[in-house]
């Protein structure tokens, strides 16, 4: 894989990646019921993370993570957020 020189954007969202990895536990199997669990505690500190500097990023996580039960896509442009 090659990397490219990184935009202001793509550094801040890799430092809101990495704080909200920072506070849970990866200790867990890959792909296993914990793993799960926890990616969806990251989803959500992470959606947190970027509310003030990309908030309708942030929204779409927030939407994927605590919308009500449905067959849509909760994240998807022109949706209600709760």
């Amino acid at each position: 894989m090659t990397l490219h020189p990184s935009a202001p954007h793509d550094a801040a969202l890799a430092s809101a990646i990495a704080s909200a990895a920072s506070v849970l536990r990866f200790d867990n199997k890959p792909g296993s019921l914990e793993r799960q669990r926890t990616l969806g505690l990251f989803v959500a500190a992470l959606s947190d993370r970027l509310a003030l500097a990309f908030p309708r990023s942030a929204a779409g996580l927030g939407a994927v993570v605590f919308s009500p039960s449905t067959n849509e896509n909760p994240a998807a442009p022109g949706r209600p957020r709760h």
